[in-house]
């Protein structure tokens, strides 16, 4: 149980860091005038930090629950169950071309937190499967 709240930690940190990496510089006037107080930051960065906490206990739950009680625990199964919503909302969702590109951005996200959340429950993955 260790290694999965790792995993859900690591993960949902690793996307907000890296979802804050991104909009700082994509916020930033192009005159290069820097707008937002460090202060602001640290407030994306702990807003963004909650949402992906409760999406991946939620989402993450579901798939840890699923691909483990079915013995498919592999990173191309983790990275799939990650990149089919992505690629859905892009299918379904996505009406502009500047919408189209910023696609790519949420495709190394959700490939970001799919290598994390599996790299950390591994040992828990293969301790549930064993008990089956």
């Amino acid at each position: 149980m260790k290694n999965l709240a790792l995993a859900w930690l690591a993960s949902s940190a690793a996307f907000a860091v890296a979802f804050v990496g991104w909009m700082v510089p994509w916020a930033t006037p192009p005159a290069g005038v820097h707008v937002l107080h460090w202060a602001d930051h640290l407030r994306l960065f702990l807003i963004v930090l909650a949402a992906a906490l409760a999406c991946q206990f939620v989402y993450g739950g579901l798939v840890y629950f699923v691909l483990t009680r079915t013995g498919l625990w592999r990173i191309w199964t983790v990275a799939a169950a990650y990149l089919i919503p992505v690629l859905i909302i892009h299918h379904y969702g996505i009406d502009s071309p500047g919408e189209a590109r910023a696609i790519i951005t949420w495709i190394a996200f959700a490939c970001l937190v799919a290598g994390v959340s599996w790299l950390f429950a591994r040992k828990e993955a293969r301790a549930s499967a064993d008990l089956l």
